[in-house]
């Protein structure tokens, strides 16, 4: 939606969108339905301005930043930000500590998941660097998937032609899927 916003913003000015634009339109739409969208986000980009980085709540508050993070495993991420984070940093040092900093939230949070992504956003391209690491991989996971003894497994649920059926007292019976 946003997106469109800006698109036909830049059609109808014949100029470029600033970074600030595109926040600005996020947070009043957040801010409408009152925090109850459930979007915390981070918006980075480059404008004739300069390089940028923002942090939207759900709620429809931002500010700006250096440096943010944001989910359950953003104050390990942020101790590292603020513990080696420097201004004039060059692309492959700041690349390097937004690495270890996602790394550090995974590391240190359980619902983190296990790969690292990064995005590199300059005024000419981005970059978007997928499954730089992934680390915390399942070692017990089986190639061909999980096998169960059938003697250790009750099986309740059964998959007939018009749906699934779950045996109950008194017969099957057919399940609620409305």
């Amino acid at each position: 939606m946003i997106k469109r916003e800006l698109e036909l913003h830049r059609l109808n000015t014949h100029s470029k969108n600033r970074v600030q634009m595109a926040v600005g339109r996020m947070s009043d739409h957040l801010f409408r339905y009152g925090g109850h969208v459930g979007l915390h986000s981070i918006v980075g980009g480059v404008d004739c301005q300069g390089p940028h980085i923002f942090q939207v709540s759900n709620d429809g508050n931002f500010y700006h930043a250096n440096y943010t993070t944001m989910g359950s495993g953003s104050l390990a991420a942020m101790g590292i930000f603020e513990s080696e984070y420097k201004e004039d940093m060059d692309q492959e040092q700041a690349a390097a500590l937004v690495i270890k900093a996602i790394e550090a939230g995974i590391y240190h949070d359980l619902g983190s998941g296990s790969n690292v992504d990064c995005c590199i956003i300059t005024d000419s391209k981005v970059d978007y660097r997928r499954n730089v690491k992934s680390d915390n991989k399942k070692v017990f996971e089986k190639p061909d998937g999980y096998k169960f003894r059938p003697d250790r497994v009750q099986v309740i649920n059964e998959y007939r032609v018009k749906g699934l059926v779950v045996e109950q007292k008194g017969g099957p019976q057919p399940m609620d899927l409305s």
